[in-house]
């Protein structure tokens, strides 16, 4: 596999890759909605944050470390090593998804004798979405290699296909009035034949590659370690980001799960666009480290510009989304989403800042040191969710607890990576650079469009100064 792409490319598609499914899936959630119930829609989505609970806390942290491992051995140029690592994470990806397809077959073999608290066709709706969970682990394997070689356009192109036409499926199946179970099934058969394209694609283009799942190599124990610490980000990540909606389900009901899904559902894929746009980052700094080069200038820069294109894209999701969730979901079903979707907002300005210091910091092996951060700040946002949701019981104060933390940790982060990695000027690092997402945030919260437009002005204003006339931005790095 030759490495032809340029960073810009690769941006583009990490961009297309998060954006065409979800575009594609808020399109028909009205259809889906109004086909399934509020209730039964909620459920679908309760049981999809199981599938991607499961996959990212017991895969074990591997994405990124195959991602990382596998740049680092091409900035080596060195194919034993490369072959050991993905030799490595075949066996235990593998296991992986032998032991759920497992348990998938006993929960829907016993789905009548298990616990009372879910009915029967809940369980086998849970046995098929196990088997997805299971099919899931080696599609990691593969769109992590095709990272690692910065093949970012045959990642998106097949995770692309792979889940829009699992979602033509489920609106095949929705539409002639099969239940949740066929639609996990169907979207289980549809990775499944993806993934085996994958596999072929992936083994014809290593010369010389051999698959031995069953030799225990000793790379695997950097594989390991590297997955070891991403896997407790990804585990306080997931505590953080995914309490909420089952806090709603429980003491609000899988109606308001449904409006606060949708809403969280619109910012969590935003946010996935704006750390696919600069994921190049890892395997780039990976190869850096690798040759021994000096990163920081990329970091500044890459930074710069992913503070702006997500705060552009912020604003201009804002400013949009009264016609056009009006005229998408209608205007009752638009009123019980917007207040949520304002909100997520408003986190996401300040959520953005975590995304180049934690790419950052895993390519350089600071792994411990961010880890500890990932859980400063995310442990603060379970705090803050717990304490205003106990005060006033709203789905809105669950957010404000979220927005609260990161306003008063991520400041807090930025001093203490200033501090150990960067050396730069403390008051521009822990000030200057949130002064943008505070204006922006601004913008979002007033109720009168001309004060909106002053903190827009005022916010690009700050950008310019803090990110673009820093000594340390160098555009040229973003097209080399």
């Amino acid at each position: 596999m030759a490495r032809t792409s340029t960073n810009l490319r690769n941006s583009g598609w990490n961009l297309a890759n998060i954006l065409i499914y979800p575009a594609a899936f808020l399109a028909v959630t009205p259809f889906f909605i109004n086909s399934l119930g509020e209730s039964v829609f909620g459920e679908w989505m309760l049981i999809n944050s199981y599938v991607f609970i499961s996959v990212h806390l017991v895969g074990f942290g591997l994405m990124h470390s195959i991602t990382a491992h596998v740049a680092e051995a091409l900035g080596e140029n060195n194919n034993k090593k490369l072959h050991a690592y993905i030799n490595a994470a075949t066996r235990v990806l593998g296991i992986m998804m032998l032991v759920y397809f497992m348990v998938a077959v006993l929960i829907y073999i016993f789905s009548d004798k298990l616990f009372p608290f879910f009915e029967e066709n809940t369980w086998k709706t849970l046995a098929a979405a196990t088997l997805l969970v299971g099919i899931k682990f080696p599609e990691v394997l593969y769109q992590s290699i095709f990272k690692g070689y910065e093949y970012y356009n045959k990642s998106a192109i097949y995770n692309t296909l792979n889940r829009v036409f699992g979602l033509v499926l489920q609106f095949l199946l929705v539409l002639n009035g099969y239940s949740l179970f066929a639609i996990f099934l169907g979207s289980f058969v549809v990775n499944f034949f993806m993934v085996a394209l994958q596999a072929v694609i992936v083994y014809r283009k290593m010369p010389g590659y051999r698959l031995q799942v069953f030799t225990r190599v000793k790379e695997r124990k950097e594989l390991y370690h590297f997955g070891f610490w991403t896997w407790l980000q990804t585990i306080i990540a997931v505590a953080s980001y995914q309490m909420d909606r089952f806090l709603i389900a429980y003491f609000l009901g899988t109606a308001t799960v449904t409006y606060y899904v949708l809403a969280s559902t619109i910012a969590n894929h935003l946010h996935m666009a704006f750390e696919a746009v600069v994921s190049w980052f890892l395997p780039k700094v990976s190869r850096l480290k690798a040759a021994v080069m000096d990163t920081q200038k990329h970091f500044h820069t890459i930074r710069a510009f992913s503070v702006g294109f997500s705060l552009l894209l912020i604003l201009g999701t804002y400013l949009m989304s009264g016609p056009v969730f009006t005229l998408w979901l209608g205007p009752e079903k638009f009123a019980k989403m917007i207040g949520f979707f304002y909100l997520f907002m408003v986190f996401e300005t300040f959520m953005i800042m975590s995304i180049v210091p934690k790419l950052y910091l895993n390519a350089l092996r600071s792994l411990s040191f961010i880890t500890m951060l990932e859980f400063m700040y995310k442990t603060g946002i379970i705090i803050g969710m717990i304490v205003l949701f106990a005060m006033r019981g709203t789905g809105e104060s669950l957010i404000w607890g979220q927005i609260l933390a990161m306003i008063i940790f991520m400041p807090i982060e930025y001093y203490l990576v200033n501090k150990r990695v960067l050396k730069e000027n403390t008051f521009r690092e822990t000030v200057l650079n949130f002064l943008p997402p505070l204006a922006v945030s601004a913008a979002i919260l007033a109720n009168d469009w001309l004060l909106s437009a002053v903190f827009i002005l005022f916010s690009v204003l700050l950008y310019w100064y803090t990110y673009i006339k820093d000594k340390n931005f160098d555009h040229k790095l973003l097209t080399e």
